[in-house]
């Protein structure tokens, strides 16, 4: 296993108590550096992560996956349990398109701003909800990018690494949306990235922010093509073995 997938499954727990940053760590000293692991990782690879949050989406996710196809490129999604009933034939699309997929919990519990138990069994109940298609060890990307030492533990119990992201593609970002440029530009800048989008059908400006997320998709992707960066998932990235059965 590689250094960096070391790092994301232990959490940086060690360092983190170390530090003595305590019990909310959404934004500590351990965060920062898995992020710039990653920066780096990215860079030295020239690799481009395409990871989608919060799906699946029966409308938004296919014209992702279609997008996807067309390029022969693959990418991570990170599912929200309560989501997959009634979209399995989706999820099913996205393993039999050979994307990889990891968990964001059941139901997108802010690990900070809830107890500790009912973060963990959010985490453990995505898992569950989600054990038709991925493993207890698969990878998980934390809510809101958050995390406490109660879920990292939890985490590193499972042996599931960490996944945060270099480039937030602002797709969810209040008022108005920025220029679908600037999120391939800030790629190209750094030589790569692991990119966060989201492909949950939205309840409001739907159409809008859909456009936006394929605009960007197609502008990534077509930077890569340009650039010459291989696009990977985030476990090629980290060099992550099979996920136990």
């Amino acid at each position: 296993m590689s250094t960096l997938a070391s790092i994301a499954i232990a959490g940086g727990v060690g360092a983190l108590l170390a530090a003595g940053v305590g019990a909310q760590v959404g934004a500590g000293p351990a965060k920062r550096r898995a992020i710039d692991a990653l920066r780096a990782a990215c860079a030295a690879r020239r690799a481009l992560v395409l990871t989608y949050d919060d799906g699946p989406g029966p409308t938004l996710t296919p014209l992702v996956l279609g997008r996807l196809a067309v390029a022969h490129a693959r990418a991570t999604f990170f599912l929200l349990g309560m989501r997959a009933p009634g979209a399995e034939a989706v999820v099913d699309r996205i393993l039999g398109d050979g994307h990889e997929l990891g968990c964001h919990t059941k139901q997108h519990v802010n690990a900070m701003r809830s107890s500790p138990w009912r973060a963990i069994r959010d985490i453990d109940d995505g898992y569950r909800a989600l054990s038709r298609w991925i493993s207890p060890n698969s990878p998980f990307r934390p809510p809101y990018g958050k995390v406490t030492v109660p879920t990292l533990l939890a985490l590193r119990r499972r042996g599931a690494p960490v996944c945060f992201w270099t480039v937030d593609s602002r797709d969810t970002a209040r008022g108005a949306l920025p220029d679908p440029a600037c999120v391939a530009d800030e790629v190209r800048r750094a030589g790569g990235g692991v990119v966060l989008l989201h492909d949950f059908d939205r309840a409001s400006d739907a159409q809008e922010r859909a456009k936006y997320v394929l605009t960007v998709t197609d502008q990534l992707l077509l930077a890569a093509e340009r650039e010459g960066l291989q696009i990977m998932t985030m476990g090629q990235l980290l060099g992550l073995p099979a996920p136990s059965a």
